[in-house]
């Protein structure tokens, strides 16, 4: 789908469906059919739409309620085939918007519509400039590109296309604002790296496997990025031995998917200088976990929802899709930008680790496998610590779908946040809440960390279960192989999928953590 704005009024453009977003007064709405009316009587309509939108006014029809919406059709000469009013209410936020827009695209679709004007009444328009015209547009063009998503399943029936090609945004009356301008095109790309994270995270295990996930990972691969991926003959080399015992039990081969952003030098950097420039060039390092399919090993999951273990490879999912939107150009790092995804399946065979088996991360560090369907922080302990030796970052952040009980503290709809920086972590928060992707801090003390030290090895994979504190455990473990860099853990178990339909997204995969990468790294 082709977003895109337009300069002018939108009640002149000619179009299948002209969408009106509409600042109405929910409060005096809800006092009764008259004050509904005062609610909306300063609102104009188009020509040819105002003897159907006075009837609907004079009823008490027109939208006032946050989501609420309303369908007119012309009675004279107009340039729109049809005219959707949708209430963004009178305190409007950047997730309201995303919400509308979601709610538009998604009727264009139902009538199928093959283009779609997505219009801003004066009201909204102050509203959006008070929030910041680039960061409202950017919520409507992330909202229309994720309320228009649908994972293309694999069937034998021939495929639809999408009926809806175009959305163009525009003022109702007045252009917008060059920055909203900005802020749309950036949304727009912003919700496409979104959708592609949602598409690999929606994937079945068969269809997409450690090798698949790789391979993905490489078609982003061009200019300023570089791609790599360590089989696990070179693994076993560099002592990966929590990473491989994970990976054992299926005949799948392991991954370690490697993916270098550097960015352009300036002219006056060029040659050797360029070279030293980027040596001494800031890195950042985002770390997701790559889980294909997670049975549990060993310690068997329940068969119940076992399907949905196909998400267990989200966090790297978001970082293949932070590195789709700096191929994009939703994103453009002034520092280096290192992504690394460990990529397995957990399954049982005659060769997969048992519990009580002791293996050696490629640190040095010995781990009790305790519990082998506690394997995300086993493959993501490895990767840390290779990354960190390697790339030497300022900053890391991982992203995992590591425990069920940060979905018991804090739910679906926020992800946990942890790790040994204060003010790292407050970034990630801030960008999170920017974003409306939202992040919460969870207690990471030295007491937790104690928790995870084990009798027959130096450390032990899962904490004993009278500490209760799972998701702090997971947090607690990985903290062991970062060292003093600046590091945040990112646990998305519970916003990876399986979240409340919000307008822009319904199932599946939600793509949590692109938009807080994004976010996160634009500002810094």
């Amino acid at each position: 789908m082709q977003v895109t704005t337009k300069t002018g009024a939108a009640t002149a453009a000619k179009t299948d469906l002209l969408v009106l977003l509409i600042r109405a007064d929910s409060e005096a709405a809800s006092k009764g059919a008259k004050k509904a009316r005062r609610a909306t009587s300063t609102l104009s309509f188009p020509p040819g739409f105002e003897d159907s939108g006075a009837a609907a006014l004079e009823a008490g029809d027109l939208p006032t309620q946050f989501r609420s919406k309303c369908i007119l059709y012309p009675s004279g000469k107009a340039n729109a085939k049809r005219l959707l009013l949708i209430a963004v209410g009178n305190d409007v936020t950047t997730e309201k918007l995303r919400q509308c827009a979601a709610i538009a695209v998604q009727h264009a679709i139902q009538v199928k519509a093959p283009g779609c004007v997505l219009a801003l009444a004066d009201g909204v328009l102050e509203s959006c400039a008070t929030l910041g015209d680039e960061a409202s547009g950017r919520a409507l063009g992330e909202g229309v590109v994720l309320g228009a998503y649908k994972y293309d399943a694999p069937s034998g029936k021939k495929k639809e296309a999408a009926p809806t090609k175009t959305v163009v945004v525009m003022g109702e009356a007045h252009d917008l604002p060059k920055a909203m301008q900005k802020g749309v095109a950036d949304g727009a790309l912003r919700g496409a790296s979104t959708c592609f994270a949602r598409d690999l995270g929606n994937r079945a295990g068969n269809l997409l496997t450690p090798k698949g996930l790789a391979a993905e990972a490489k078609k982003l691969a061009g200019g300023s990025i570089r791609f790599l991926a360590l089989g696990e003959a070179r693994m076993k080399a560099l002592g990966m031995g929590a990473l491989l015992s994970v990976s054992r039990g299926s005949s799948e081969e392991a991954q370690l998917i490697v993916l270098e952003y550097e960015p352009k030098a300036s002219g006056k950097a060029a040659g050797a200088k360029a070279s030293k420039a980027s040596s001494k060039r800031d890195t950042v390092l985002v770390v997701g976990k790559g889980l294909t399919f997670d049975a549990g090993g060993i310690s068997i999951k329940p068969a119940a929802g076992m399907d949905e273990m196909r998400y267990d490879m989200c966090g790297g999912a978001a970082v293949l899709g932070l590195f789709h939107a700096i191929k994009s150009g939703a994103v453009t790092p002034k520092q280096r930008v290192v992504g690394v995804v460990p990529a397995s399946e957990n399954l049982l065979d005659g060769m997969a680790s048992k519990p009580g088996d002791i293996v050696t991360a490629c640190n040095g560090t010995t781990i009790e496998v305790l519990n082998t369907d506690a394997e995300g922080r086993l493959i993501l302990c490895d990767a840390l610590a290779w990354a960190i030796r390697t790339y030497k970052p300022s900053a890391c952040v991982d992203l995992a779908t590591l425990t069920g009980a940060v979905i018991v503290a804090l739910g679906h709809e926020v992800t946990g946040a942890m790790g040994n920086d204060q003010a790292l972590i407050d970034e990630v928060i801030a960008a999170g809440d920017r974003a409306d992707d939202r992040c919460w801090q969870l207690p990471l003390f030295d007491v937790h960390k104690d928790q995870m030290k084990g009798s027959f090895a130096d450390l032990k994979n899962i904490n004993s279960p009278k500490d209760g504190n799972g998701s702090t455990a997971g947090a607690a473990f990985l903290s062991y192989f970062v060292g003093d860099t600046p590091w945040v853990h990112l646990d998305i178990a519970g916003t990876a999928w399986g979240a409340r339909p919000r307008d822009y997204y319904q199932s599946g995969g939600t793509g949590a953590g692109v938009r807080v990468l994004i976010e996160w790294l634009a500002g810094r």
